[in-house]
């Protein structure tokens, strides 16, 4: 085998670990972007992309290590980082006006695109000084720090556009903020630890539910569900959560809950989805917590738990939803996870967005019953388990 050229030489094995670093970064921001748009060209696309950049790393790694040169590598990176990208941009191709509607949106998306302005600018400073820098070891530090920042700026943008894109309420559900004649709403807000949201108080007094929105989903769109359960004797804490994510705000129902005004003789958590699993884990928190009262009761819509439960749960979903994930669901009840005293309830027709009021959800089924129906049918289940406890 040939010598190695010089400059080849030169290089360490800090930089072929960094050489890897952009690769990883360009892999999330791939992912992530799947995981919104979920289009398998462009998942064939990343992931082709990913391996010719790790191709380039490997090829640096036994360099390095071996001190050999396999051109065979440097060949692919050649032909898998093109082709990745033009089946990425084939798939926003096969999407049509959509698709590239919904790049633009996102592309354009504040402060998306200043991370990707600085992103663009970042890879073009790259590939000038990979056409005017030769290829020692300091050029090649010099364009992997650069490719670095910029993959980092891609990433900072794609996590904002992921965060930035969500359900929101719609019309109906706005309009149930306003207060009625057997129901009052008003804002909710405590400095102290970040909990906003809405109370509906109606005519009952002696109980009260605290609700997490879905993932994703906009906190007002579930103001018609509420409006529907606190009108049958159950006041309801409507919780705003952080980015929208309500496992990062879990613990707002104990500090709603811990407010010396909320006196409320018995206390249940709940929530939609990914929002359910969060109130699972509070629940499972105040359980094992000796200093904290446990909840009288959990209850779940189109959700299961992640740990064993003693709090007792009334859990609903609708027939024709298909964005539960039904494996896991009975997996928690294969595993035990469910408590002793726990309640079931098919809504018939059902789907999984019409617990809320945001419109249609991607990959979900086509409901069978009126959204008003299904909330209802939702309320009177969930009143009436309360008025049993």
């Amino acid at each position: 085998m040939p010598e190695l050229p010089q400059e080849y030489k030169e290089y360490t094995f800090g930089l072929a670990l960094l050489d890897t670093v952009p690769v990883l970064l360009f892999l999330g921001s791939g992912l992530i972007m799947y995981s919104m748009y979920g289009r398998p060209l462009l998942l064939a696309g990343v992931l082709a992309s990913f391996a010719g950049g790790m191709s380039k790393a490997v090829w640096k790694m036994i360099v390095v290590i071996r001190k050999k040169d396999l051109p065979g590598l440097t060949k692919a990176f050649h032909i898998l980082l093109p082709a990745g990208f033009a089946l990425m941009i084939l798939s926003v191709a096969a999407g049509g006006r959509a698709a590239f509607s919904g790049l633009w949106r996102s592309l354009t998306m504040m402060p998306a695109a200043i991370m990707f302005a600085a992103g663009f600018a970042l890879l073009c400073l790259m590939g000038y000084l990979g056409a005017h820098m030769d290829g020692s070891a300091r050029s090649n530090w010099i364009e992997e720090l650069v490719n670095t920042l910029a993959q980092l700026a891609v990433l900072a943008g794609v996590i904002a556009v992921y965060f930035g894109t969500y359900y929101h309420a719609d019309v109906t559900a706005l309009a149930a903020l306003e207060s009625m004649d057997d129901v009052s709403v008003s804002e909710i807000t405590q400095e102290d630890n970040g909990t906003d949201g809405w109370l509906f108080d109606g005519p009952g007094t002696d109980s009260a539910l605290v609700f997490y929105p879905g993932a994703k989903v906009e906190a007002a769109s579930y103001a018609p569900l509420m409006k529907e359960i606190s009108a049958r004797g159950v006041d309801c804490y409507l919780c705003e959560m952080p980015l929208k994510f309500a496992l990062l705000g879990k613990d707002a129902a104990e500090h709603i809950r811990d407010d010396e005004i909320n006196e409320y003789e018995n206390w249940y958590i709940g929530g939609h989805s990914l929002g359910g699993a969060a109130a699972a884990m509070a629940a499972d928190d105040a359980e094992e917590d000796e200093s904290a009262s446990a909840w009288d009761g959990l209850i779940l819509l189109a959700a299961y738990p992640t740990g064993e439960l003693s709090t007792p749960v009334l859990s609903i979903f609708g027939s024709e939803d298909l964005v539960l994930n039904t494996d896991r669901y009975s997996k928690a009840e294969a595993d035990g996870l469910w408590p002793a005293d726990f309640t079931e309830l098919v809504i018939e027709g059902g789907n999984h967005a019409q617990f809320g009021s945001y419109g249609a959800q991607k990959g979900d089924g086509k409901a069978l019953i009126d959204e008003d129906i299904q909330k209802k049918e939702t309320a009177e289940a969930v009143s009436g388990w309360i008025r049993c406890k």
